[in-house]
C-alpha cells in the first residue's frame, strides 16, 4: 500500500535541526582529531569526538521522527544541507578556503531545495 502523506511542517524544521546537529557532529569530529590519541584511552577521553556522537545520535532520533510524518522524497534530500552548514563552519572556524566550485555546489543545494518547497506547495 504506497500513498503520498502530507508532509507536516514541523518535520521539515525537524530536518533542519537534524542537518544542523550533524554539521556541528563534523565540527567536533574535526576538533578532536586536532588531539593526539596515541592509544583507546585517549580515544575514550576524546570529548570532542564524544560530543560530535552524541550530536549524531541526537540528529538520527530527529530524522527518524521527521521520516515518520512526512514523504521521504521531500524530506531526504534536506539532509543535504548539511553540506552548507559544514562548509560555512569550516570557512568561519577553521578559516579553511572553498574554492569556486564548493560555492557553485551550495548554490546548486539552495536552488534545490528551493524547487522541492516549490513542488510541495504548488505540486
Amino acid at each position: 500500500m504506497c500513498h503520498l502523506m502530507k508532509t507536516k511542517p514541523w518535520a521539515v524544521m525537524l530536518v533542519i535541526i537534524c542537518t544542523l546537529f550533524t554539521a556541528f557532529g563534523q565540527f567536533f569530529y574535526k576538533i578532536g582529531m586536532q588531539r593526539p590519541m596515541p592509544n583507546f584511552y585517549s580515544i575514550a577521553t576524546n570529548y570532542p569526538l564524544i560530543v560530535g556522537l552524541l550530536l549524531y545520535a541526537v540528529a538520527s532520533i530527529f530524522l527518524i521522527v521527521a521520516l515518520k510524518h512526512g514523504d521521504l522524497s521531500l524530506l531526504y534530500p534536506l539532509v543535504s544541507l548539511s553540506f552548507i552548514w559544514v562548509s560555512l563552519l569550516a570557512l568561519f572556524y577553521f578559516s579553511e578556503i572553498l574554492p569556486p566550485a564548493n560555492w557553485i555546489g551550495i548554490t546548486s543545494i539552495v536552488i534545490g531545495i528551493g524547487f522541492m518547497g516549490y513542488g510541495e506547495r504548488h505540486g
